[in-house]
């Protein structure tokens, strides 16, 4: 799971449950999953089938910085000879790419419905990526679900079934070019700890007054425990545990960075005192030079672990 997929579950959870963005909000959510899962059975085609003199560097879900924004390409290749950026599809139905006015339709069970242009998001990621390195990328769209087919192919990029696409990158190879892939492999590891997509709550018009605050049960899933005789106590389930606050904390950090005041601390964990606030703390936590501040102490795979058994 990539940082803004774990954005989306997290704000999805936090949301109440009439919050006017909550029904838009899990359907990001349910795109992203689907997105993600052509993703993984495309790079691990290229992987398994790939044949080439040198191996290819792939990246899944990179995001890189374009004009005022942020651009995100599905699944990266960095070659001595080529560079690529690839937009996977994991959709059903019949496939429609307007030339003339770079619309896209597709046609599921006799219903027409308009979506996003796959080639325009491509389009983005390819000169997102161009910018970036400095060289020239080869750009093209991957239909990885068997039960898609496209009627009108688009204009600018060739659209591949995934079946194909290892033949389709084995001709990209080109002698004359001889690319540093280390050192834009190192570049595109430093982009994934400054550009992690749009801001969600940006995005959808939210403040933190919109969310819940609290400390999750991680039993029952509701923000519903309380610190009492040492323990966090549901009170919906029953269920106990001593460090379900650091689910709490892991969750403000994909939604609001590691950067935490001891003031906001009170209210979404749900203390009041401020010894076992400051008990709680301890460990997940390190002090800032900036008074009333700490920094806590990431530990995505709480997450991870979390959202996977929701999710799978």
């Amino acid at each position: 799971m990539d940082v803004q997929m774990l954005k989306g579950m997290v704000l999805f959870d936090r949301l109440p449950v009439r919050h006017a963005a909550k029904d838009k909000v899990f359907g990001e959510v349910k795109r992203s999953l689907a997105g993600a899962a052509g993703e993984k059975r495309t790079a691990e085609l290229l992987e398994r089938e790939l044949d080439l003199a040198e191996k290819a560097k792939i990246f899944r879900g990179v995001w890189l910085p374009y004009m005022d924004g942020f651009a995100q390409v599905d699944v990266l290749l960095l070659h001595p000879n080529f560079i690529c950026a690839l937009e996977v599809k994991n959709m059903v139905g019949e496939f429609y790419f307007d030339k003339d006015n770079f619309q896209f339709y597709r046609i599921v069970d006799g219903r027409k419905e308009g979506m996003r242009n796959p080639e325009s998001q491509l389009h983005r990621a390819v000169k997102a990526t161009e910018k970036f390195f400095g060289f020239k990328v080869h750009g093209t769209i991957v239909m990885s679900s068997r039960s898609g087919r496209v009627a009108v192919p688009p204009k600018l990029y060739p659209v591949i079934a995934l079946d194909y696409l290892p033949f389709h990158i084995e001709k990209m190879v080109d002698p004359l070019l001889s690319f540093d892939v280390e050192g834009l492999e190192g570049l595109v590891r430093r982009s994934r700890g400054q550009f992690n997509g749009p801001d969600l709550l940006l995005k959808h018009k939210l403040t933190r007054d919109c969310l819940e605050v609290g400390v999750r049960c991680l039993g029952c899933r509701r923000v519903m425990c309380e610190w009492r005789d040492r323990k966090w106590r549901c009170s919906y389930c029953g269920s106990i545990s001593s460090n379900a606050h650091e689910f709490a904390l892991q969750e403000y950090t994909i939604l609001f960075g590691s950067e935490l005041t001891t003031e906001f601390a009170y209210k979404w964990l749900g203390i009041k005192d401020k010894y076992v606030l400051y008990r709680l703390l301890g460990n997940c936590t390190i002090k800032s030079n900036k008074r009333g501040t700490r920094y806590i102490i990431e530990n995505r795979s709480l997450l991870i672990d979390h959202f996977k058994e929701i999710y799978s």
